[in-house]
């Protein structure tokens, strides 16, 4: 008998194209989501689109929520600048996906700068302190490129 064609697969793997091709949600330099006096677009300051809306703002099937601090992150830690993937955490603790243009140890000592401009001190390589508040970061070449970068930023905090 002979062999049978066998027809490509083109069926999606339950991932919407349009859905895969947004980019993630910007993080605005962190004093202005904490309220300093460092300008951010607007877009940026209102912590992206509400839960379950689409780019025009309208909920329905298949809209996108791009990610955003978590709602108790404290206001008196700042956030690097960076394209904000992901957030998570439990009791105590918050981590943070960002991407951020640059090779990953020029990110990280820029990270480490940002946060000891703001009264932070460095503990270690990509550790820092600041009263109850601990930050661990790492940094690593996104996908093999020099250009950018994904930093996980780590925060843990003691009840005040």
């Amino acid at each position: 008998m002979p062999p049978q064609a066998v027809p490509p697969v083109t069926a999606s793997l339950g991932t919407a194209p349009a859905a895969a091709s947004r980019a993630p949600a910007a993080v605005p330099p962190s004093s202005s989501i904490n309220g300093s006096t460092t300008a951010a677009s607007p877009s940026a300051q209102a912590g992206g689109r509400r839960r379950g809306s689409d780019r025009d703002g309208e909920g329905g099937e298949g809209a996108r929520t791009l990610p955003a601090l978590p709602a108790d992150w404290p206001a008196d830690v700042p956030v690097p600048p960076g394209q904000l993937h992901g957030s998570g955490g439990t009791a105590g603790a918050r981590t943070l996906l960002l991407t951020v243009p640059g090779g990953a140890d020029q990110v990280l000592a820029s990270a480490e700068a940002f946060y000891e401009s703001n009264g932070f001190t460095r503990t270690g390589s990509g550790q820092l302190r600041k009263g109850p508040y601990s930050v661990v970061m790492a940094a690593r070449n996104r996908d093999h490129s020099a250009a950018q970068t994904d930093l996980t930023l780590s925060l843990e905090f003691s009840s005040r």
